[in-house]
């Protein structure tokens, strides 16, 4: 019993009749030996000091990679047609159904750099690229795997990070890289029951002749990429590190 508690004790049995206050004085040496096992401290010990939030990831690729949109990736890796990509062990695509959801709105990562014109091609860009992945891997996974805007159990979903109109004016007089036109962009594919990260892509396209638009340097990458996905990205098994 604590202290307070038996002092407590003490006024009220002095307050008492004097038979009543002798038999309860009999029973207070047994009170005082048993504690109540349920009963709080006195005082509560200071409580521990919160724990210190986990730093983020620190973004690569000249701050354009961002890891918290994706979530844990334990190591980006380069390939000969991805810039940076991690895939889960043992993933594979066959016998899935790929849904493509709609592209997320463009966010621009720095925008120090960009203007109204390069939002408005970012803004274009996000419309098409769900519809032309849609239109590439039906190609490259046909009797693989299926792809879907509807449904599926894996899900891909995506967003540019940087879009640069460029001129073709200053292609056309300037070159050397003069008036470029380049966008980059990040896809993941996740589970669709659990929303596991499956696999994670970031990637820059760039085209710097008068010859070539940014649309094209897309869809030849689209192409590829279908190709890698067919085979499971296992080129990433053999893929660079990459850390900055």
């Amino acid at each position: 019993m604590r202290p307070r508690t038996v002092l407590r004790s003490i006024l009220l049995l002095a307050a008492l009749p004097v038979g009543l206050s002798a038999v309860l004085w009999a029973a207070l040496p047994a009170a005082l030996a048993e504690e109540p096992r349920n009963a709080a401290p006195d005082s509560a010990p200071d409580s521990a000091p919160a724990a210190a939030p986990a730093a983020a990831a620190p973004r690569l690729d000249d701050n354009l990679l961002d890891p918290a949109w994706f979530g844990a990736v334990p190591e980006w890796r380069r390939t000969e047609d991805i810039d940076y990509v991690w895939v889960k062990p043992g993933f594979d695509v066959r016998g899935r159904t790929i849904k493509i959801e709609p592209w997320e709105d463009p966010v621009f990562l720095d925008k120090s750099r960009r203007d109204a014109k390069d939002m408005g091609k970012a803004a274009e860009l996000t419309e098409l690229m769900p519809s032309r992945l849609r239109g590439t891997l039906m190609a490259a996974l046909d009797g693989f795997a299926k792809v879907s805007k509807m449904e599926g159990d894996l899900l891909l979903q995506g967003r540019f990070v940087d879009v640069h109109a460029g001129s073709k004016a200053a292609k056309f007089l300037i070159g050397m890289g003069a008036g470029s036109a380049g966008a980059t962009w990040d896809i993941k594919l996740v589970d669709g029951a659990t929303g596991e990260l499956l696999v994670a892509i970031h990637h820059r396209a760039i085209s710097g002749t008068y010859m070539s638009e940014i649309d094209d340097k897309i869809a030849k990458w689209l192409d590829k990429f279908g190709q890698n996905v067919r085979a499971n990205l296992q080129a990433v098994a053999s893929g660079k590190p990459r850390t900055k």
